[in-house]
């Protein structure tokens, strides 16, 4: 098999994850996120059900220990186009992927000059 063509098969395939994605993964949250308001009584720890309340005290909580105000709006904020529902996921998860493609293409071009 020529290279080019095992790169395209794993960029199809690759392809095909992140659109199925979305269908397979998850609604519950889970992580470092799940962990933090399961510690703080936000949460169960098995199970989804978020009281809003605590988890605002637990985040107040974590800024006035560490200091830390940083946030930021995430440009797909959970894995997701506002307003699009599964269509956003998939297209968020696709867009992802694509553009984690063109990095590592990228860099990949950059460390094979010949001068490096």
């Amino acid at each position: 098999m020529e290279t080019k063509q095992f790169v395209m098969i794993g960029i199809a395939i690759a392809l095909v994850i992140a659109v199925a994605a979305p269908f397979l993964a998850s609604g519950n949250p889970d992580g470092l996120e799940s962990a933090f308001f399961s510690i703080h009584d936000a949460k169960p720890f098995m199970g989804s059900d978020l009281d809003e309340e605590a988890a605002a005290a637990a985040e107040e909580q974590a800024v006035a220990a560490t200091g830390n105000e940083f946030s930021f709006e995430a440009l797909m904020p959970d894995y997701s186009i506002p307003g699009l529902d599964k269509t956003g996921e998939v297209l968020a998860v696709v867009l992802g992927t694509l553009l984690m493609l063109a990095l590592v293409y990228g860099i990949a071009r950059v460390a094979a000059r010949p001068d490096n």
